[in-house]
């Protein structure tokens, strides 16, 4: 019987991880994709993956005129910028 409660537990608590994982806030940002021809597309991202994509120099909140109204990003990854590479 103490078997059954242990199999239990972990199963709630799987539940619950997943559910935790699946009510992360999304936000819509400008992604640098590295083309010339369209250097930006507007892409959803989970709030706790936002700093790794603003090192990378992505960008947010997406202008009203959308991505196109944003600079030229230039080459992502460059040397010197933080995130590395895209």
């Amino acid at each position: 019987m103490p078997t059954q409660i242990v199999v239990f537990g972990v199963a709630v608590a799987a539940i619950a991880g997943a559910g935790m994982y699946m009510t992360q806030t999304r936000m819509e940002i400008c992604h640098q994709t590295g083309s010339e021809e369209h250097p930006w597309e507007i892409i959803k991202v989970s709030e706790r993956s936002w700093p790794a994509h603003e090192a990378h120099g992505d960008k947010y909140p997406v202008p009203e005129a959308g991505c196109d109204a944003l600079e030229d990003p230039g080459t992502p990854g460059t040397p010197g910028t933080p995130g590395g590479s895209s």
